[in-house]
């Protein structure tokens, strides 16, 4: 086939075409049956009640097991942080009034700072031990020792 009567074919492809058999009753046929489907009444589920009710119920059991949980964790905590800080406390000031005297009180009492966060964030970790933004903390707390430290012999 040449290029010329290829060209020809497409031109007389473009004419009007009459169908070979009519497709109008098909389409009257269509259209009628989709009308009934419109006209039926759709009988839908409604889920959504039981899922936003689910959901209230299961917020609601979530948060009462936290507040369980937070209860029985802070009374833990609480009794163990008094003991510490008891002791701690005593601890601290003894070591500052003996620094005071030595050196600059702005200095003890940020090394006092220091310690009281160490020993909570310490404490912090061993009750999570899989916390890694603790042992962040710990890294920084230290780092800020070691300034302290430097300036504290800076000043002496």
């Amino acid at each position: 086939m040449t290029d010329f009567e290829l060209r020809r074919d497409l031109r007389d492809l473009r004419g009007p075409r009459e169908p070979q058999r009519d497709l109008w009753p098909e389409i009257a046929g269509r259209i009628a049956a989709d009308s009934r489907l419109d006209q039926e009444p759709v009988r839908r589920r409604r889920r959504w009640p039981l899922a936003v009710a689910a959901g209230i119920a299961m917020m609601i059991g979530v948060g009462v097991f936290s507040l369980a949980l937070r209860d029985r964790a802070d009374s833990a905590a609480n009794s163990s942080l008094a003991e510490q800080s008891r002791l701690d406390v005593g601890q601290q000031i003894q070591r500052a009034r003996e620094q005071a005297a030595l050196s600059d009180p702005r200095l003890v009492s940020a090394e006092v700072v220091l310690d009281a966060a160490s020993s909570e964030l310490d404490h912090a970790l061993s009750q999570q031990p899989d916390a890694t933004f603790l042992v962040g903390l710990i890294n920084r707390t230290n780092a800020q020792r070691r300034k302290l430290a430097r300036l504290g012999l800076d000043a002496s």
